[in-house]
């Protein structure tokens, strides 16, 4: 996976649209563009992407990167395959028992989350592990073929396995797996030890669970997309982003599915870190406005918080994967009345079908997009670079009949309404990441990107007075541009649940050294050079008798006084976390290692180099009615491609591209950099 001389590209696909970047290695040119998603089958969108820029795939040498939505909405649609759970004696209905918390504390009426798999599909075999792995009763073989017989009747398509303690010990279920095989090879079989090798019965079956549910139809997905990228000449490798930003080999992806579900926003987010490293913006608020949703994801001295467990649909999953935020506020959200007669957006999206009303494909309920062109932010002769005519009538008929009506209203209330509700929501989405963590949106500058995020970002900047709003080159592509910017990752763990004091060192390092061996190993099957791999350690760990964890970074070797010296670094990072720290002994729960495989780097290109003036780039006024001054104000509008280096912008004014528009607000300026962003400032 050296770097040759080609083209690399990457494909993003979201709710509304697929978007794909293509970059030339040695000159450092990018082609964006984007196409509708297809969601009967998202692989028809990353073909027509491919085939609307004419790329030769001949020319490809080295990768393509996707982002792909097709595991999550597998999970969320129920459209897994028909999957049997084998566990230990006694533990059948751990799956449904879950835990006992409840998510919504005062609803009456709340119910978990429906079962993946019924309870006549949750088996028992007969075995037994201890805490410390240490076997108590053996594996009963014949228990296990009548299981595996009862799946081949019922035509189960997948098995879960999930014995007591086998994180420690993995012997039982790995005989499991064989033994399955065996009488039924038709089956595809996960267990926990390969899948999530850590602690904490229910996360570790649910996260197993569900990788078995998903991986006949991610397998059978990739299969395809291999297939059809193969016939058209590709010969390079394919690499699906990961929930932790990280990548991995379209092979590794087969068996591993649950690191998929958090791809696509990922992509934005390794974008906002390449930004955050290479110029000179280290704290960083990346905002995605898609078509469906709202993503924000906090980065910090150059780097972004990875969390350890996630909850999809109600289900608690052990997958590493970066703390991003998502509520329902794109640019396909619908505008609702409740019973009470207040005015509402979101979470409900039109999607790519039949998507806003504006788009002319049959939608009837009023969208943020259509809110933005009736206010005329969008000029609907140039969607899409005039690809696509948007039908302002049809939008503004669809807000007074849906919400100035009945609301006894006038239409630019009622659309202005709308995006400022839009606008609170996504105000909220951030504070509320920011308090959870005790930084300050102030000390952050505001990265903005997706088809709205240059639209609604400069407002975000006011509304929580944050320094300036970046936004990116191909903005409305940056996710697929940021998947450029990955490296291969995989991430192994080792439960130890045992205090500081009494862990020999000899003893830490050995189980470092063997988590440090599988990464490596699974580096080398990926056909990642040795001096480009690169492994980061950490521990969980806590003070004796709590429950919740910290992350601890290990960068120092662990010798003679390595002990105490990490546990004077547990005590700076959980008063960093907490603010206050305990006079007690610590206690050790996990070890990790993160394996990285690194990529290369694109070349990025420098833009031309102007003066202050940016009159050159002016090609028309228009005017717009601002949803915050509610008032009609005059935008002078300028092409962003005509935009030079050290070009300024005086607000109030438009820069417009193919696919979004920058809203320079009364009061602000926007100057240009070195590649192309546009950096907007209050003057």
């Amino acid at each position: 996976m050296e770097k040759t001389s080609g083209l690399r590209f990457s494909i993003d696909t979201g709710g509304t649209f697929t978007d794909i970047v293509v970059l030339d290695e040695d000159t450092g040119t990018l082609k964006m563009d984007k196409v509708p998603t297809t969601p009967e089958n998202t692989l028809l969108g990353v073909l027509n992407a491919i085939e609307k820029v004419k790329l030769d795939l001949a020319n490809v040498k080295t990768f393509f990167v996707h982002g792909s939505t097709t595991a999550i909405n597998t999970l969320l649609q129920r459209k897994g395959v028909l999957t049997a759970y084998v566990t230990t004696t006694g533990f059948r209905d751990v799956p449904e028992i879950a835990r006992y918390n409840r998510v919504e504390m005062y609803n009456p009426k709340y119910h978990k989350p429906p079962q993946i798999l019924p309870r006549e599909l949750r088996f028992e075999v007969t075995e037994r592990l201890n805490a410390r792995g240490e076997v108590e009763v053996e594996l009963d073989t014949d228990d296990v073929r009548q299981v595996a017989r009862k799946l081949k009747q019922k035509q189960v398509k997948a098995v879960a396995v999930c014995l007591l303690h086998a994180y420690k010990n993995p012997v039982h279920e790995r005989k499991v797996k064989e033994l399955i095989l065996e009488e039924y090879p038709e089956v595809s079989v996960a267990i926990s030890s390969e899948v999530v090798n850590e602690h904490r019965e229910y996360e570790r079956s649910m996260t197993t669970i569900l990788n078995a549910y998903l991986a006949p139809v991610v397998e059978t997905w990739i299969g395809d997309l291999e297939k059809e990228l193969s016939r058209r000449g590709f010969a390079g490798q394919v690499i699906l982003t990961r929930s932790d930003g990280g990548g991995m080999t379209g092979e590794v992806a087969k068996g591993s599915p649950i690191n998929t579900l958090l791809s696509g926003p990922a992509g934005g987010a390794v974008g906002g870190l390449f930004i955050a490293n290479n110029f000179g913006y280290p704290n960083l608020i990346t905002m995605d406005v898609g078509g469906t949703s709202f993503d924000v994801c906090m980065i910090k001295d150059g780097h972004a918080r990875t969390e350890q467990e996630t909850n999809i649909s109600g289900y608690s999953i052990l997958i590493p994967n970066l703390d991003i935020r998502s509520i329902g506020a794109g640019g396909g959200s619908i505008a609702w009345i409740d019973v009470a007669g207040a005015l509402h957006v979101g979470p409900q999206s039109a999607g790519a079908s039949p998507g806003p009303i504006c788009y002319g494909q049959g939608g009837t309920e009023p969208t943020v997009t259509d809110a933005a062109v009736a206010n005329n932010y969008i000029d609907p002769n140039y969607f899409l670079g005039g690809e696509m005519k948007l039908n302002v009538e049809l939008a503004k008929e669809g807000i007074k009949t849906k919400v100035c009506a009945p609301l006894n209203m006038d239409l630019y209330t009622g659309s202005s309404g709308m995006l400022r509700i839009v606008l609170s929501n996504m105000v909220e989405a951030i504070k509320d990441i920011a308090a959870q963590k005790g930084d300050d949106p102030r000390e952050f500058s505001l990265l903005c990107f997706g088809g709205g995020g240059a639209i609604f970002g400069p407002f975000l900047m006011d509304e929580l007075d944050i320094p300036r709003a970046i936004i990116p080159i191909g903005p409305a592509n940056f996710s697929a541009w940021g998947m450029l910017m990955v490296d291969i990752r995989h991430d192994f763990v080792s439960t130890l649940m045992r205090k500081l004091d009494a862990v020999p060192i000899d003893e830490l390092n050995n189980r470092f050294d063997a988590l440090l061996k599988k990464g490596m190993d699974v580096l080398g099957t990926e056909g990642i050079a040795k001096e480009r791999r690169k492994v980061f350690k950490s521990l969980d760990m806590r003070y004796a008798g709590q429950e919740h964890t910290v992350s601890v970074p290990l960068s120092f070797a662990l010798n003679q006084g390595g002990k105490e010296r990490l546990y004077q670094e547990f005590n700076r990072v959980y008063n960093d976390v907490y603010g206050y720290t305990l006079k007690q002994p610590a206690e050790i729960v996990n070890l990790r290692i993160m394996a990285i495989g690194e990529i290369p780097k694109p070349t990025i290109k420098e833009i031309k180099t102007g003066t202050k003036k940016a009159d050159a780039a002016l090609k028309a006024e228009r005017k717009v009615f601002s949803f915050i001054q509610k008032e009609w104000i005059d935008f002078k509008v300028y092409e962003r491609s005509r935009l030079l280096a050290n070009n300024v912008v005086m607000g109030p004014a438009l820069i417009e591209e193919p696919t979004t528009v920058t809203v320079v607000e009364v009061g602000h300026q926007c100057e240009v950099d070195r590649i192309g962003n546009l950096v907007i400032t209050r003057k």
